[in-house]
């Protein structure tokens, strides 16, 4: 544990010393003040949950919500926009890593049973941190039973009938955490022309 935890502080140093060359990049702070210990403390009492540890001290010592990656990094605390769908975080993640959810290998009476308006069993274990457009979301497991898909990063897409997939650092099958992924972004970014947009992230 206690080399996670450097392993954490590491990366999030890391983050740290390239945000400036960010807000060169885009000529204006793209980043909301982080939250303080005593709220996120409150939204996990209120939600049952322990968010990731890297996450976690990402929104306690950089920054709450962004303008970016894609649409914005959303806070916590404030309302999403009323077309983003919600999670109910306090409810375990129903898939795993090697047990994703997608479309093309389900029959039409499971896939039919998923599409209905109230059905929860996919809006689960959760938390949506920013939309792409046309229905595609990037989601973080914060609940868990399965100790390697807690804390990683998923592509959530229904409206285009693709599932919901473990995002996976490229060239590996390694699953990218909620760091590894703001960091990828922020690498892309800096190295990125003018028309290249946030770049391919291996999905299975």
């Amino acid at each position: 544990r206690r080399v996670l935890f450097r392993s954490i502080n590491e990366q999030l140093q890391r983050i740290k010393e390239k945000i400036p060359l960010i807000q060169k990049y885009y000529h204006h702070n793209i980043f909301e003040p982080p939250l303080s210990e005593v709220e996120v403390l409150a939204y996990e009492k209120a939600h049952h949950i322990r968010l990731p540890e890297d996450y976690r001290k990402f929104i306690t010592t950089i920054a709450s919500a962004g303008e970016k990656p894609f649409y914005g990094l959303y806070d916590i605390i404030k309302p999403k926009p009323e077309y983003e769908m919600n999670s109910i975080p306090e409810k375990p993640f129903p898939y795993t890593i090697d047990a994703p959810l997608l479309i093309y290998q389900i029959d039409d009476d499971t896939y039919e049973m998923l599409m209905e308006e109230e059905n929860d069993e996919i809006c689960r274990g959760y938390l949506v941190l920013c939309q792409e457009g046309c229905g595609m979301t990037n989601i973080l497991v914060v609940n868990s039973g399965d100790e390697t898909t807690y804390g990683t990063m998923w592509f959530f897409d229904l409206s285009n009938d693709f599932g919901i997939a473990p995002i996976f650092k490229p060239g590996t099958k390694e699953p990218m955490h909620f760091l590894d992924w703001i960091e990828y972004w922020i690498d892309f970014t800096l190295q990125a022309d003018d028309d290249d947009d946030f770049g391919f992230i291996e999905l299975t």
